[in-house]
């Protein structure tokens, strides 16, 4: 999900995999792959996570194929009470003691990094305490509200809402707490590359953003690998926040088709491209992936 070297390419990861994104035409057809048949089939849909409210993205091919599943796999399904999910957030993401957060990043760097916590309206010593991972995280949703971006409006939280609707089941692949972990259990050094990246990009983030939204609504699978240079990353993020998610998922569709059932799995459409990808990996292991949209 996340890659840590202060580049132009690892925040773009950063912003599609997390779904902090730009907005989109307003006819988008996001890719969509499907793998076995008849009673066992599992529909692949690639998705943002956050978008303007509005945005028209479930297209009749999607819709048949959300209709006729028996349950929505999702990469996480949020607790409905927002206590808890406040609990495990407080509990991850705060240092035991302030560290300042200046400190963290270059010294070129901090001049805006202090710019951008002003222009937050946070209190510096909020982020003094926060750790480093969430820092970078904060900033990067702030500039997200700036481009009138809406989590509410995006992929997943919209079909969730629509299985609970038909009560249909959900699956999810992870658990917040365990989402929220692969940013704790990052070596502080690549957190505060995140947090380098993060503050040195914010300015540039919409502009370089809009390119990757129009390859996501467009379907356009090769684009958004052309612009994902996973070279650049840190191999240690690359392996705990892509590679590795991808591995699991690809044996949750492979246990899946062994047993009776029609599943709409949406997950992000960065974990869509590349030779780690889910879909290059499910092909690895002789599994018949069907693009169908």
């Amino acid at each position: 999900m996340i890659p840590g070297l202060p580049t132009s390419a690892c925040l773009k990861r950063l912003f599609l995999a997390l779904a902090l994104l730009l907005a989109v035409p307003a006819l988008a057809v996001p890719a969509m792959w499907q793998v076995g048949k008849g009673a066992s089939r599992i529909t692949i849909y690639g998705t943002v996570h956050a978008l303007p409210a509005g945005q028209d993205w479930l297209t009749p091919a999607a819709t048949k194929a959300f209709g006729e599943a028996d349950a929505l796999v999702v990469e996480v399904v949020m607790p409905q009470d927002p206590q808890a999910m406040a609990a495990t957030l407080m509990r991850l993401s705060l240092l035991p003691a302030p560290s300042p957060i200046l400190d963290r990043v270059p010294a070129d760097v901090r001049p805006q990094l202090a710019s951008l916590i002003q222009r937050s309206g946070v209190p510096p010593a909020a982020f003094d305490r926060m750790k480093s991972w969430f820092a970078a995280l904060t900033l990067v949703q702030m500039e997200m509200a700036r481009a009138g971006l809406d989590p509410a409006a995006g992929v997943d939280v919209t079909l969730v809402a629509k299985a609970r609707a038909a009560g249909r089941r959900l699956v999810p692949l992870e658990t917040p707490e365990g989402q929220l972990g692969l940013f704790d259990g990052l070596p502080e050094a690549d957190q505060r590359l995140l947090l380098a990246s993060a503050v040195g990009d914010a300015a540039q983030a919409s502009t370089q953003m809009q390119a990757l939204v129009k390859a996501w609504a467009a379907g356009d699978v090769e684009r958004i690998l052309k612009d994902f240079d996973d070279a650049s990353l840190s191999p240690a993020m690359y392996e705990t926040l892509f590679k590795r998610r991808n591995t699991a998922w690809a044996d949750w569709v492979q246990a899946s088709l062994k047993r009776p059932g029609r599943h709409f799995m949406a997950v992000g459409a960065a974990h869509m491209a590349g030779p780690d990808s889910l879909i290059a990996m499910l092909k690895k292991r002789g599994i018949k992936v069907r693009r169908v949209e």
